[in-house]
């Protein structure tokens, strides 16, 4: 079972990567297309958070708890690598539930009103959030990947 935990862990955080690559590499570009097409994608961001990210997360965190708990595991929650990647799940979860769904309403919704220079704006914590977000999904698999700690 080992092994298909692991599949599923790798695969689940690699949704949740490579929806980040589309993001960071989407949003700086969106202002510059029409306000429609881009009040659109910010309401297609948001539901990458129910269709996406949450479950990835979730899946990344259920596989995570299932490794550590299979018969003779060298690894222990306390270990910095598993600490690391806890810390990621709960960070990129209150980032997707308490400021990505919130900024790519806000996003939208300046779009809308035809106000592209305050949808701009919003775009850039967006982008600088899911930047950071990426990074630290990046560092938490070099840390698994190596055992930092162990």
């Amino acid at each position: 079972m080992h092994d298909t935990y692991l599949i599923i862990h790798i695969l689940a955080a690699g949704a949740w990567f490579g929806t980040n690559m589309v993001q960071v590499a989407v949003n700086p570009g969106i202002n510059k297309k029409a306000p429609v097409i881009a009040a659109e994608w910010h309401r297609t961001l948001e539901g990458f958070l129910k269709k996406i990210y949450m479950p990835a997360a979730i899946i990344s965190l259920v596989t995570g708890l299932l490794l550590l708990t299979i018969d003779n595991t060298p690894y222990e929650m306390s270990d910095p690598f598993v600490s690391l990647g806890f810390l990621t799940v709960i960070v990129g979860s209150a980032l997707g539930m308490g400021f990505f769904g919130k900024q790519s309403r806000a996003a939208a919704a300046a779009y809308d009103a035809g106000d592209i220079s305050g949808a701009a704006e919003i775009e850039k914590k967006i982008s600088a959030a899911g930047l950071f977000d990426t990074l630290l999904i990046a560092l938490t698999v070099v840390a698994m990947v190596s055992k930092w700690g162990v």
